[in-house]
């Protein structure tokens, strides 16, 4: 089943806008909705005291697949997003995270979900309020729904002329988006800058009950 996961109280992303980009992206990519699941939580609340989630999460079954449009849907804090992820791999589960059009399987690559959660870790460190864009994160772009396919693309040797042909989008700007998001690193196993974040093969480690 295709899960939708919207969590409210999000100090950064409404549901509107996360509903929205998700619906979009899986219109986009012929996914079928299922189910639309909303966490009514505030972001300091542990995995521990979050119930609804833990019920969710003891829920799905191997092939099931989990929408959601940030990292923070699941939690900000970078070790509960460790655990969740031993759990996604542990069950044969799928996250897709659409902000960035990223996929999360037990087959994705490991240096891939560690940019994904260093990425994650810059934010909360360069947060220092509640509205805006924090310094230094990136913003959303038009493109982020064809990441994964760019990524494939500069794996198989394409070049920006040819990606941005495919892709039926302006070179210049094709360019400027896999530069910014250092895709070509990513695509190629080079990513830098993750020297704390190792991703620790654990089992699932989520309690059903508090």
């Amino acid at each position: 089943m295709n899960y939708i996961y919207l969590r409210s109280k999000s100090d950064r992303f409404s549901l509107a806008l996360q509903e929205k980009n998700i619906k979009d992206y899986m219109a986009l990519n012929g996914y079928e909705i299922n189910s639309v699941e909303i966490e009514v939580s505030s972001l300091n609340r542990t995995l521990d005291e979050r119930v609804e989630f833990k019920a969710f999460m003891h829920s799905l079954e191997a092939g099931d697949r989990i929408f959601v449009y940030d990292l923070r849907a699941l939690s900000q804090r970078i070790g509960e997003l460790i655990q969740i992820f031993n759990c996604i791999f542990e069950h044969k589960i799928e996250l897709i995270v659409t902000r960035y059009g990223v996929r999360i399987n037990k087959e994705t690559p490991s240096h891939v979900v560690v940019s994904l959660l260093n990425q994650q870790r810059e934010e909360n460190k360069n947060e220092v309020s509640h509205t805006g864009r924090p310094k230094g994160s990136i913003s959303k772009s038009k493109y982020d729904v064809y990441r994964e396919k760019i990524i494939q693309m500069i794996k198989e040797g394409k070049n920006v002329s040819e990606i941005a042909k495919a892709l039926n989008v302006n070179r210049s700007s094709i360019r400027d988006y896999i530069n910014s998001r250092e895709l070509k690193k990513i695509a190629l196993g080079g990513v830098e800058n993750v020297k704390v974040l190792k991703l620790p093969e654990n089992e699932c480690k989520i309690k059903q009950k508090g």
